[in-house]
């Protein structure tokens, strides 16, 4: 798992770094138009996928531990189109006493406790959609942690109904499904993973421009 955590890290840190800045400008100027415009819903789309992303893997490394230096660098990096959005990105809980607890509590936090909070506010300011796709950003990079050979924890079903509940083309996400119904390695499914954020962040970021 830590190999995978690294890669994804050193993936949020190249080109969706470069599209993260360009959204997190042009959503600042957009912020003045009139609510309902649909640039600004396409590019809280395209925010909130990199947002789940990036505040995901970031919360992994943080349960680590010792990752401190990426850790931050991958919340500053999101830190500027959170504030943009209005949306506060809390603070990640204190570490517990085990590694096996520290992660659980990682895991409550993103999908139960702030996390999931950063979600719903997500929601009320942009709609379901765009809190759909942070979602699912946050619960596809858990497979990086929870993911074994015929169990994934309830994660596939998930990322089926979220995409097709909001029409996402199938060709971003359907990688994932296919490797987790095929029970395939746990390297294979997070290849797959980290296909699938690519290309919905460029797809989003295209339906954006």
């Amino acid at each position: 798992m830590p190999d995978s955590v690294f890669r994804a890290a050193l993936a949020a840190f190249g080109r969706r770094d470069v599209l993260g800045g360009a959204i997190g400008g042009v959503f600042l100027l957009l912020l003045g138009v009139t609510p309902g415009h649909s640039g600004v819903a396409e590019l809280a789309k395209a925010a909130a996928w990199r947002l789940g992303d990036q505040l995901s893997l970031a919360a992994l490394l943080y349960a680590q531990g010792n990752q401190e230096d990426k850790v931050e660098q991958l919340l500053s990096g999101i830190k500027p189109l959170a504030e943009a959005m209005q949306v506060e990105i809390k603070p990640f809980p204190p570490r517990a006493a085990t590694s096996a607890e520290t992660y659980a509590t990682v895991i409550h936090y993103l999908i139960e406790g702030d996390g999931a909070e950063l979600g719903r506010a997500i929601s009320a300011k942009f709609g379901n959609e765009a809190a759909t796709l942070y979602e699912v950003s946050v619960k596809s990079n858990l497979l990086i942690l929870l993911y074994q050979p015929g169990d994934d924890q309830g994660i596939g079903g998930v990322i089926k109904s979220r995409m097709t509940e909001i029409g996402l083309p199938e060709n971003l996400w359907m990688g994932v499904i296919t490797a987790i119904d095929g029970k395939a390695s746990e390297g294979d499914v997070k290849e797959a993973v980290f296909k699938m954020h690519d290309d919905v962040a460029a797809y989003l970021g295209q339906q954006a421009q």
